[in-house]
Formats: structure tokens, sequence, C-alpha cells
């Protein structure tokens, strides 16, 4: 089963982002459909029964913290952009602690934790559209899109499908 652990949004917080995709409808981004906005905590990849086993045995019970959705940006960088993200705070040790928890089950350490929202993917873009691409991610790169309580982290299942990613909600750990 392919999965990997996130933190779910809520609705208003889905809403709001919503109207931000608006402004990356240019051709070759693939914007995150609504359901699928969340944190990405570790992606797991493809696990077997027995460690998918060991996975829902673990504790993975977080401390609510408040965090601060602001901010877009993009990986790698802005020269060559592959994801558009929004920015969170006050989870790295969240991260941290879950992905040593992990460890212990046979996971790979991260190298660094970078919480986000991914907001779209870059397939491609054209040169007249970079431009605009680049103008939109200024805009928005000091933006404030709100206060969120996170107390809780799910194992989500991902199947990959022609009209892209279903996720389903395996288990909450809160």
């Amino acid at each position: 089963m392919r999965c990997f652990l996130a933190i779910e949004l809520n609705s208003d917080l889905k809403e709001n982002l919503e109207n931000l995709k608006k402004q990356f409808d240019l051709k070759g981004i693939k914007t995150v459909e609504k359901d699928n906005l969340h944190i990405t905590v570790k992606f797991l990849g493809d696990v077997d029964d027995k460690k998918l086993e060991e996975i829902l045995n673990s504790d993975l019970k977080i401390k609510k913290v408040i965090s601060e959705i602001k901010g877009v940006g993009t990986f790698p960088n802005e020269e060559y952009i592959r994801v558009i993200w929004i920015g969170t705070t006050k989870l790295e040790e969240t991260l941290k602690n879950i992905d040593e928890k992990l460890f212990k089950l046979g996971f790979k350490k991260e190298k660094s934790y970078d919480p986000h929202i991914t907001l779209g993917r870059v397939k491609f873009i054209e040169n007249n559209s970079k431009e605009t691409l680049k103008k939109v991610i200024e805009k928005n790169k000091h933006v404030d899109f709100g206060k969120i309580e996170i107390n809780s982290v799910s194992l989500m299942k991902s199947t990959l499908t022609k009209e892209g990613p279903v996720y389903e909600t395996i288990k909450k750990w809160e």
C-alpha cells in the first residue's frame, strides 16, 4: 500500500486556499485538488502488510500546536520551479519527533524538515508564463492565510489514478 503521514486541514482553510489556487491557473501547472490539500509529515512509499501493522500499532500522537499558514514558496528554487507550496510554522519539532519514531521502525530519517502544503506541481512552463508565475509567487510570498490548531496526524493511503491521486485516511492519531 502506498502511503504517507499527513496533517489534515480544516474546510475553512481549504476554501481559503482555493481562492489562492485560481491565481496559478497557468498552462503546465497542476494544482492539488481541494480534498487532497494537507501538510505532508512523511512520505512512506509502498508499505507491506507487516510494516503497515507496525505503523498502526505505533504511538504517533502529537502535542497541540498552533501553526501559522503563510507565504508562498517553491521547490527546488525560484529559477527552476517544480512545486508551489504554502509555508507553515511551529511544526519542525513535531515532524522531527514523528521521524524519530518511524526511524525505529526502519524508515530512513529525513535530512531536513520543511513543513508545507503543496499547492501545485509545475509540469512545464512556457517562457511567456514564467514571468507571470514569478509575479504571482512574489505577490503572495508574505501573505498570511490564517492560523490552525493542529492536534492530530493521519496515516493516508494514496491510490494513483489517471485523474490524479485519491487519498483515504487509514488511521488518525488524536
